[in-house]
């Protein structure tokens, strides 16, 4: 059940909801087309690559991460109201959304072997936006999964949703997903002859 609340109403502590903002954007006017599906891409398990090597419109792309920070800031980075692709203008504008730093925006290529223990981002929020991928044999290989690192929260009957368990992005080009930098994430070991492309967004505090 999703609980919206009034301007103005103060959330109970015990119905917090984690709010993250995910979308799916258009790549075609963003991206250059370097890796047809199917393409092997030799080199490190994770190679930092400039961004104008795989960005034609660097600006297009900073903009669609400032709409999904703005939208997940709208919400409060600690819990409150959850965001949904349905809610209007109006209501985003109806809880101030403050005004947020530049973006720190890095590409990532990641190869077979590559994975990321659980770690926290040292920035208000993180966010990933996968530019291509090739596709795996197991469906999870590459992905980002996102996890409440408060203790007890998997144990606890109403977390608060969709955090206390696992939530995951699976590499999917034009897929863009913006989360509170504090919540836990993880990179699931990249499958032997994959590849993906990444942008990853820092916000700073």
């Amino acid at each position: 059940m999703t609980i919206l609340l009034p301007p103005g109403a103060k959330p109970v502590t015990r119905l917090w909801e984690t709010a993250c903002a995910v979308r799916t954007i258009d790549l075609a006017p963003i991206a250059f087309n370097q890796m047809p599906t199917g393409t092997r891409s030799p080199g490190p398990q994770c190679q930092t690559i400039p961004l104008d090597t795989v960005i034609e419109n660097a600006g297009a792309l900073r903009k669609e991460f400032m709409t999904a920070v703005i939208d997940l800031s709208a919400y409060g980075l600690q819990g409150g109201i959850v965001t949904h692709s349905d809610i209007n203008e109006d209501l985003r504008k109806t809880f101030n959304a403050p005004a947020v730093p530049d973006l720190d925006l890095s590409v990532e290529v990641w190869r077979e072997g590559y994975e990321v223990p659980q770690d926290c981002a040292d920035s208000e929020m993180v966010g990933w936006c996968f530019i291509n991928a090739t596709k795996p044999r197991h469906e999870d290989s590459g992905s980002i999964s996102v996890l409440d690192p408060r203790a007890g929260s998997e144990g606890t009957a109403m977390p608060g949703l969709p955090w206390g368990r696992e939530y995951m992005f699976r590499p999917t080009p034009g897929l863009m997903a913006v989360v509170p930098g504090w919540l836990t994430s993880t990179v699931r070991p990249v499958e032997d002859g994959q590849t993906v492309v990444v942008v990853v967004a820092h916000v700073a505090t």
